[in-house]
């Protein structure tokens, strides 16, 4: 069987994997410590879809960095140009790591980078032995925050946006203010990764 790197597995190892804990292969929970040393916050009954990433359509958990990495803009670079809209409009668990790559201009032809600073460039940053860490997506930051293993220190990033210049974020800007945050305004960056 194939494993989440892609490496095949003969049936022992496959076997031996099933009493493992989480960060060694095995079944993992909410709360587990997963392979990149974050905290398992996501559990799939059935395989879900993160394209891109090494899991691809067999993936079964999300794991988030212990603690956000800090406050960053979303974008800084020549996608804050008014108007402008980054194919990163995925909202669906399995969706961020493809709309950090588009903030990212990785698929672009030629690649260019589209945001040269900001959370998805802070996101992908190496960490635990894995550098496929990306920027959650709405429902992936959804799903973090309304789960014990991290508690909302203020606003953060999802890799989502809405349309032209507007990224959303979790928790939603507060009452009595209009529209989404701006593209250059600080606020938390929670990196997670997919794996099987």
């Amino acid at each position: 069987t194939a494993g989440s790197s892609g490496a095949m597995q003969d049936d022992a190892t496959a076997s031996a994997s099933a009493g493992a804990a989480c960060a060694d292969g095995g079944v993992c929970q909410i709360g587990d410590e997963g392979p990149g040393g974050g905290a398992v916050f996501y559990a799939a009954s059935t395989p879900f879809s993160a394209p891109g990433t090494a899991c691809g359509d067999t993936c079964l958990y999300l794991e988030a960095q212990p603690s956000p990495i800090g406050l960053f803009p979303w974008c800084v670079g020549p996608a804050t140009a008014k108007g402008f809209s980054i194919d990163a409009q995925g909202t669906a668990i399995g969706t961020g790591y493809l709309n950090t790559q588009a903030m990212l201009g990785t698929y672009n032809d030629p690649p260019a980078q589209i945001c040269t600073s900001g959370a998805a460039n802070a996101a992908v940053a190496s960490w635990g032995g894995y550098s496929d860490w990306y920027l959650p997506s709405y429902d992936e930051l959804t799903s973090l925050l309304g789960k014990p293993v991290l508690s909302p220190v203020n606003f953060f990033w999802s890799s989502t946006q809405s349309g032209p210049n507007q990224p959303l974020s979790l928790p939603p800007k507060p009452e009595g203010t209009h529209g989404p945050w701006p593209e250059n305004e600080p606020l938390y960056v929670q990196p997670i990764r997919a794996f099987s």
